[in-house]
């Protein structure tokens, strides 16, 4: 729950005050105009483009032997299947419900009286209304099959443009918080129709050397490979130096990566111990970053929390430094995942291609998380993330924040109280922003 009011009463006669303290570096560059307010040091949302022509070029061309009608009136279907997923269900979890149901419909019936004859029938007719009631109150989860050519069309024009966008952000991000990563290796799990790559490309291209994608699928390998060769298979001398393609993870404990990514592809994974398992072998392939992606839904973001949780812990029993980097200022317990039903999740929006249909502005949600190897630097003064959009209103704006105390907290901004330049930074931030301030809290007793 987002606290509503600066001052908070105590029951025990004492006030909670927040204060703000304003960036003093950003200050100096706003009198300086060096910048705008709408473009201080925290902002990282990118206008929103069209996919690259040469990238929707290579899409036609590579499915062009494709029934694109077809596709393009299943591909929904898919979407919203992903929107609507949950994680799966572990066994324990339909233990404990076959046992519980097993109680509850016993105490229903009187079976003292029973011959032997009739209670072994009775046990039958128990057992087998429970598996009726598990299969009816289960969430029957199933990994997409895409080995299915026909499935991975569907996903690449369905996903491709959301995907592309997240990742564009999130990249994004990285290099203008870190301008000296110049990542040499890219690992790639679950690559998909290639979003990673493609963005990797245009944000470190001149430094990488390896590209190491992995998708069980080898038909989506196939494809997100051809679309790099626009379309054309014969056409290997345009594809990245040191780009591999391989269905499984390697095997050799000694490879490590600049950069790990996992994007949309945790909830293929079939239980707790295949993605505990999976996490670790990409946490333990990790130099620098490791970036995790989901849907932004609240199964997607309890995934990415997880994941947050295990790779924290795994770092602390370990004695290895590394902290959150994105989006969270800090490595306290999410405060969303107990005191909020409502996900951690961010906004973006893109274009949908222009291939069987006229282009449109949709909006993506997704949760994700960016953990960095090291010691968290003293220059990082862990701004404030912006964690729903802000409400710009007349002479005040209201901005709900995760703080580096791991606390959501809600400011009502104002040119009087907090000086014009903290005022009209406030109010030009977006969603995902971080503000260059500190939260103070100070308590006082209450009159």
């Amino acid at each position: 729950m987002f606290s509503c009011i600066v001052l908070l009463k105590r029951s025990y006669g004492t006030k909670l005050k927040l204060t703000t303290v304003f960036n003093e570096n950003v200050r100096q560059m706003l009198l300086r105009e060096e910048i705008k307010p709408r473009k201080h040091p925290g902002r990282f949302n990118i206008p929103i483009e069209p996919l690259p022509d040469d990238l929707i070029n290579s899409i036609i061309i590579s499915l062009k032997d494709v029934q694109l009608k077809s596709v393009m009136t299943n591909a929904p279907l898919l979407v919203n299947y992903m929107h609507s997923r949950h994680g799966p269900v572990e066994e324990s979890e339909i233990r404990e419900k076959t046992k519980q149901h097993t109680v509850e419909l016993d105490k229903q019936f009187y079976k003292e009286n029973m011959s032997p004859e009739q209670q072994v029938e009775f046990e039958k007719f128990i057992q087998n209304r429970v598996e009726k009631l598990i299969a009816q109150r289960t969430y029957n989860w199933k990994p997409i099959n895409f080995n299915n050519e026909h499935v991975c069309h569907q996903y690449l024009l369905a996903r491709i443009a959301p995907e592309y966008n997240v990742l564009k952000v999130i990249f994004n991000e990285i290099q203008k918080r870190d301008p000296n990563f110049a990542p040499e290796s890219l690992f790639d799990f679950g690559s998909g129709v290639g979003t990673v790559t493609m963005n990797a490309q245009n944000f470190w291209g001149e430094s990488l050397k390896e590209y190491y994608c992995v998708d069980t699928s080898q038909t989506m390998n196939d494809l997100a490979k051809l679309i790099l060769q626009n379309g054309n298979p014969n056409n290997e001398k345009i594809l990245p130096k040191g780009l591999f393609y391989r269905q499984f993870l390697p095997a050799s404990p000694n490879m490590k990566f600049d950069l790990v990514v996992s994007a949309y592809s945790l909830f293929e994974l079939p239980n707790i111990k295949s993605r505990f398992e999976t996490l670790l072998n990409l946490w333990n392939k990790t130099k620098k970053y490791i970036v995790l992606v989901e849907m932004g839904t609240r199964a997607g973001y309890n995934l990415i929390n997880e994941a947050r949780d295990l790779i924290l812990e795994i770092s602390s029993h370990n004695n290895i430094r590394s902290h959150v980097f994105s989006p969270c200022s800090h490595e306290h317990p999410c405060p969303r995942y107990h005191a909020d039903d409502t996900p951690c999740n961010f906004e973006v929006q893109y274009f949908t291609p222009k291939i069987g249909q006229q282009t449109v502005i949709k909006q993506e949600l997704f949760s994700y998380l960016v953990i960095k190897k090291g010691k968290r630097t003293e220059s990082d003064e862990q701004w404030p993330r912006i964690v729903r959009p802000v409400l710009v209103r007349s002479k005040h704006s209201i901005c709900r924040m995760c703080t580096s105390s791991g606390k959501l907290q809600e400011i009502i901004f104002t040119a009087s109280k907090h000086g014009k330049l903290p005022y009209w930074c406030a109010r030009s931030s977006k969603w995902g922003d971080r503000l260059p301030i500190v939260i103070n809290e100070k308590k006082e007793e209450s009159e």
